[in-house]
This record gives C-alpha cells, sequence and structure tokens, in this order.
C-alpha cells in the first residue's frame, strides 16, 4: 500500500509541477491555480484507481477520451454545470500540452478536447434603485457597518472582483484624482475611477472605522479589514454582501459579482464603448464583456414592452 501511495504522489507531483510552471511563468492567480489543481487531482485519481495507470505516458487518447466521457456522466449524477466541466476539460488540455512540450508525454492532444456545449446564461443583475435600497438598508451605528457599505459601493462604482476588491492596499489609492490601481487575473494592473459618492463611503470608512481595527493587528496595509485587524476573506466578503442584499430582497441570490455585472451594464445602458467596459473591467478579450450586450438588449426590450404603445 506504501509502494501505492508513492506512485499515486509521483503523478499528482506531475501536477505539482505544471501548476508551480503557470503560477511563476504564466502568473495566474492562486484561486485559479487551486481550482486547476481540484480539476486534476481528479484526474489522477481516475487514472490510478480506475484504469490502473501509474505512468502519465500511458494515458493514451482513449483513456482520455473515456475521463472526458466520465466527467460528462459525473455532472449529471452531480448536477456539475456545462461551465464547470468545461473548466475541467482545459485544465486537462493545458495539463496534457506541458507533458507533451516537455517530453513527458509522446500523446499530442491538440485536437483531442472538446468542450461541452453550453448555454450562455445572462447573469443577475440589480438595478440602480436596487443598488441605493441594498445601501440604504445599511444602519450605519452598527459596528462595522461604514466597511460594509464601502465595499459594496466600490463593488459597484468600480466593477472589482472580490479578489480585486481584497488585495486592494492603502497605497492602491489616488484620492487625490479618485482612482484605484487594481491588479486583476494574471497580475495585470489597472486604472480604475472612483465614484464620487464611494469615494464619501470610502472617506468614512478610512477615517472612522479602519483605524479601530488597524489597531488590532498588523494590517500590513490592507485596505479592509475584518474583526481581528487582519484582511478581509473572500466568505466573510460574500456574507456581508449576502446579509445586506437579503434584507431588501430575500428572494434574490445576489453575490459580490452581481455588482460588478450591474457595473458593466449600466455603463452600456448609459451609452459606454463596449472597449471602454472592457477595459474598466479588465477583460482580456473582449468576448467576454460582450455578454453585457445581450443584458443591454433585455435592458431596451423591456423599456419598448413597457412604454411602446404597441409594446
Amino acid at each position: 500500500m506504501i509502494n501505492d501511495d508513492k506512485k499515486f504522489n509521483t503523478l499528482l507531483n506531475e501536477v505539482k509541477k505544471y501548476l508551480a510552471y503557470l503560477q511563476f511563468e504564466r502568473n495566474m492567480s492562486v484561486n485559479t491555480i487551486e481550482s486547476y489543481y481540484h480539476d486534476l487531482k481528479y484526474y489522477i485519481e481516475y487514472l490510478y484507481y480506475d484504469k490502473k495507470i501509474s505512468c502519465l505516458s500511458k494515458a493514451n487518447s482513449i483513456i482520455i477520451k473515456s475521463y472526458i466521457n466520465h466527467l460528462s456522466k459525473y455532472s449529471y449524477a452531480s448536477n456539475y454545470s456545462h461551465s464547470s466541466i468545461n473548466r475541467k476539460i482545459s485544465s486537462l488540455k493545458g495539463f496534457h500540452k506541458y507533458l507533451y512540450i516537455n517530453n513527458k508525454s509522446k500523446l499530442n492532444t491538440t485536437n483531442l478536447f472538446q468542450s461541452v456545449k453550453q448555454s450562455r446564461k445572462i447573469p443577475l443583475t440589480l438595478n440602480y434603485e436596487e443598488i441605493i435600497n441594498i445601501l440604504s438598508s445599511i444602519n450605519i451605528n452598527k459596528p462595522n457597518s461604514l466597511r460594509d457599505k464601502s465595499i459594496i459601493s466600490m463593488l459597484y462604482s468600480c466593477g472589482l472582483r472580490v479578489s480585486e476588491l481584497l488585495g486592494l492596499n492603502l497605497t492602491n489609492i489616488n484620492l487625490d484624482e479618485d482612482v484605484l490601481r487594481v491588479l486583476g487575473k494574471g497580475k495585470k494592473e489597472r486604472i480604475v475611477p472612483i465614484g464620487s459618492k464611494a469615494k464619501d463611503d470610502l472617506l468614512n470608512y478610512l477615517e472612522t472605522e479602519r483605524p479601530r481595527l488597524a489597531r488590532k493587528k498588523d494590517s500590513k496595509g490592507y485596505l479592509f479589514l475584518s474583526n481581528r485587524g487582519n484582511s478581509l476573506s473572500r466568505k466573510t466578503t460574500w456574507n456581508i454582501v449576502s446579509i445586506h442584499s437579503k434584507k431588501c430582497f430575500p428572494n434574490k441570490n445576489i453575490s459580490p459579482h452581481t455588482f460588478r455585472h450591474s457595473f458593466a451594464s449600466h455603463l452600456l445602458e448609459g451609452g459606454a464603448d463596449l472597449r471602454i467596459v472592457q477595459e474598466l473591467l479588465g477583460h482580456s478579450s473582449i468576448s467576454t464583456t460582450q455578454i453585457y450586450t445581450h443584458l443591454d438588449k433585455t435592458y431596451l426590450k423591456e423599456i419598448h414592452k413597457q412604454f411602446h404603445p404597441r409594446g
């Protein structure tokens, strides 16, 4: 059994080498690396325990096709989304390409992988009045309420990802010019404006609550701090958004990303150029940003139906 464990760990070590390459050579984010690790660990378990393969060079095209078929069946049983399956397939494709380039496998998998077809879901967005309702409902006399309000305000005003918000340092903020320096995916840096109302909420937090939280522990300069004085976790941030949103809209599943979606949608509704929205969101491809044009069309149809005499 010990020998078996060693063989399994040898396979898993190849995954770890690949992930180290992605992190340090390709600058992929920690969250992406973690997702890839779980995807590829599941693949290694399939090879080792289901197919009795202890050497990656023996993973031929038949084995890989059987694994992809296995993923599809597993997704149906486990209610996995098509996007989750496609990420697992993408992880596997990149891993085998890495093995081939580094002479650890003779299998050229260029034409082997096919993504699962998926319908493009239009993400949940809030209208401006709904966002104002959430922000107005926050009781600023309660502990950490100024922090919570500033978090939600900045998610919407700046269109930030959660990881970008939590990565903000005091040195990333330029309140004289009303901009943030944001470190996005792939460690790509971009400049994002702060709206006047978000700036007011941020100043209230910085002047009143953050000094109290920072005294509890070395904050390392992070902007948003927990009750203990550390940087906030993703889970806590999601809880903050959920608690305040549920008070106003108990039947809506509102997440931090909902405010990012709303940010993009409202810019396009107001007439912003798609390329500018792409830049503000930090999308590497404009095709990712284009989903918000569907949102804009949906909004226009609703307005037409509501106000046109023959809508």
